[in-house]
């Protein structure tokens, strides 16, 4: 097979046995440690990406991603407002909306919570469906005057499928001779749902009708109009959008963005510190390098006399050098993926299971283009090192280096 007579010198001294075997331990040090370094970003990074996305699930899965909606949060002709905005990129579901601050009241507690008015009959998300453990989101309907409650908030008021409870809210309070007095009313628990994040605890989901009941609005209003995303992340069609003067939009940033953002900095830092393994070992293919072009004098003296030029001689070292890291990205890369897609079995069998004491498993999540640019940031940072020690082979003076031979 022919090979450009750079590359296959170049491949030689790779294969080659070399006088200095302290030479040749550095240029294997540096192979492992590019391995290292690719297979940490790629094992981190996936364990990172499958727990930002399942935090997105969790707590973005039943909360609206985006609503619209006015000062007064009173919008008695919310069909009208569909209309006029129109259909809207990545949106996967919409549906009118009541919501607000209340106070939930049992025998033993009374508790601040935020009620979810939703019309499951236009939509609802599939994340809080999946979550449902007891009861059935069917079982929101109106009239009937039934609500959807957190596991933990069950817990911490006591009470359980089919057990009533009072639900007191400040909107659609009415003036007395005694004063002012809340809205409220009794509803029965008709279902309790587990999302794994803090809705468990703080939101209890009814019916829209009952909740515009419960609030006193006009019949047929909501406060708000909710839309569910395929991607929370792709919000770029509502920043464009433009609405009357009296509404304005709103989305999940306001209240979890931080949340997020934290998560993000956190991969982005991690990815950063484990950059630096890549970022030593290529400095030991320099090195490496270095101490080959000095062992290798001689045989490039008499290469530079048979007429090779200075490209090819600079062309053979960086052959020689960006093999460690072509071996070393790829390689790390099979290895990276392997230990992703068996880490909790892996965990287990060496003891460390502690996350999954919990219930749960570390979540994985591969990105391609992820994956594709760690591999070739790799490779491309071993071929800038090899670029000084190559063109120190190709300043040697042939008559200087054979003077003694």
């Amino acid at each position: 097979m022919f090979y450009p007579l750079s590359l296959f010198i170049g491949l030689r001294y790779t294969k080659a046995k070399r006088s200095n075997g302290f030479v040749s331990f550095v240029s294997l040090f540096s192979t492992g440690g590019i391995l290292l370094g690719v297979m940490s970003l790629i094992l981190v990074l996936s364990v990172m990406n499958g727990f930002e996305e399942k935090q997105k699930k969790r707590v973005l899965g039943a909360i609206p991603h985006v609503v619209i909606t006015n000062q007064a949060q009173l919008l008695p002709d919310w069909q009208s407002v569909m209309r006029d905005i129109g259909d809207i990129a990545n949106v996967e579901g919409v549906s009118a909306m009541v919501n607000a601050e209340a106070m939930v009241q049992t025998p033993k507690q009374l508790r601040a919570v935020e009620i979810q008015g939703i019309f499951p009959e236009q939509w609802a998300p599939n994340t809080l469906k999946q979550a449902i453990n007891l009861g059935r989101l069917d079982n929101l309907t109106a009239g009937s005057y039934s609500v959807l409650i957190g596991s933990e908030l069950a817990k911490e008021l006591d009470i359980g499928l089919n057990d009533k409870l009072r639900i007191i809210s400040t909107r659609g309070s009415v003036f007395t001779p005694l004063g002012r007095l809340p809205s409220q009313r009794n509803f029965v628990v008709a279902g309790i749902f587990t999302l794994g994040s803090e809705a468990d605890a703080n939101q209890i989901f009814l019916h829209g009708a009952d909740a515009a009941r419960l609030m006193r609005l006009p019949k047929g209003a909501a406060t708000g109009i909710r839309f569910f995303l395929d991607d929370p992340f792709h919000i770029q069609g509502f920043e464009q959008l433009t609405l009357p003067q009296d509404l304005y939009v709103y989305d999940w940033r306001t209240s979890h963005g931080q949340f997020f953002q934290a998560i993000k900095m956190e991969k982005n830092m991690i990815g950063m510190l484990l950059c630096l393994i890549v970022a030593v070992a290529a400095f030991n293919i320099l090195s490496s390098s270095v101490m080959l072009v000095t062992d290798k004098e001689g045989e490039v003296a008499i290469l530079k006399t048979l007429g090779m030029s200075n490209s090819n001689i600079i062309a053979v070292f960086m052959v020689q050098g960006a093999w460690s890291g072509v071996l070393g990205a790829l390689f790390g890369a099979v290895i990276g993926m392997l230990l992703a897609l068996y880490i909790n079995p892996l965990l287990a069998f060496l003891g460390f299971d502690l996350y999954t004491a919990v219930g749960g498993q570390l979540p994985v999540l591969f990105n391609g283009w992820q994956i594709v640019n760690i591999i070739l940031g790799a490779m491309l940072l071993s071929f800038a090192a090899t670029f000084y020690p190559a063109w120190r082979a190709a300043r040697v003076k042939p008559a200087e280096a054979l003077r003694y031979e």
